[in-house]
């Protein structure tokens, strides 16, 4: 009931999809680690620097993280299909 939930091989990430998704994790890891890192030189104003910045950093890099990952399925599934 509560086991894992097979996926369809056609709806599994294809390695280029995959790279992405690991380079989006490590840049919004990097993107957190900066924000903070700089944010703290300035304790009074840690918290609107750390709104002002990583908010928007991390969604412009999600959003293309997203856009990549779907235009790299168009052409996997090109592949795969055949």
């Amino acid at each position: 009931m509560f086991g894992p939930r097979p996926i369809d091989p056609g709806d599994r990430l294809g390695l280029s999809q995959r790279i992405v998704v690991g380079v989006m994790n490590v840049l919004l890891l990097v993107e957190l680690t900066v924000c903070m890192y700089i944010g703290q030189q300035d304790p009074e104003t840690l918290t609107l620097f750390f709104l002002k910045t990583f908010p928007p950093l991390a969604v412009t890099t999600v959003i293309i993280s997203r856009f990549l990952v779907r235009r790299l399925a168009g052409s996997d599934a090109g592949g795969r299909s055949q």
